[in-house]
């Protein structure tokens, strides 16, 4: 696979920053870091997962490259996944094999799909509360650069900014919509 130049990175976070200033919708904007960290990545694929409210399971936030029947594997179980419970206390992980590695949890989906290297980092509130993981495959066998480590985890954070920006959205919302109906009622009376 081509080696991005640094210049792609700096492109490709200046999208993604600019998705995240122009949308509240998380999933657009999900999509849209999963599509470009692959492209500048230089790799097969890209998954954002969130943490359950009861944190036993990584739910698809968004994904990039990835088919539908790999998808529909099976749920991602954080107490089965090693890999995600390194990642979800904080540690980035790098898989050379993740056909072979035990830390995978679906190694023969893996396979199916023809994925090899898997780097997954934490997504993270405020760099505290563990909210989700961002994933980047490759086809072929890989040693990530500390620059691709870096990048991916700037990436992590402007996701996590997207989620907080949306959730803050539609607290601040909710909020308004008390205050319309409590003024009206008001009016009414």
């Amino acid at each position: 696979m081509q080696q991005r130049q640094p210049q792609d990175y700096f492109q490709t976070l200046y999208e993604v920053v600019k998705a995240v200033n122009s949308s509240l919708d998380p999933k657009e904007v999900l999509s849209q870091v999963a599509e470009k960290t692959s492209w500048a990545m230089g790799v097969k694929a890209c998954s954002i997962r969130l943490l359950s409210e009861d944190k036993k399971y990584l739910q698809a936030g968004a994904t990039y490259g990835l088919s539908q029947s790999y998808l529909r594997k099976g749920r991602i179980e954080v107490a089965k996944s090693r890999i995600d419970q390194e990642v979800l206390a904080g540690e980035t992980v790098t898989i050379c094999n993740a056909c072979s590695d035990e830390k995978f949890q679906y190694p023969e989906a893996a396979e199916r799909e023809g994925i090899k290297s898997v780097l997954a980092v934490p997504l993270s509130l405020r760099g505290q509360e563990i909210i989700g993981v961002l994933r980047v495959y490759s086809a072929e066998e890989r040693d990530f650069s500390s620059s691709e480590v870096d990048f991916l985890k700037t990436m992590a954070d402007l996701c996590a900014l997207a989620i907080k920006n949306a959730l803050a959205y539609d607290r601040l919302k909710h909020e308004h919509e008390l205050l319309y109906r409590y003024s009206y009622q008001l009016f009414e009376d």
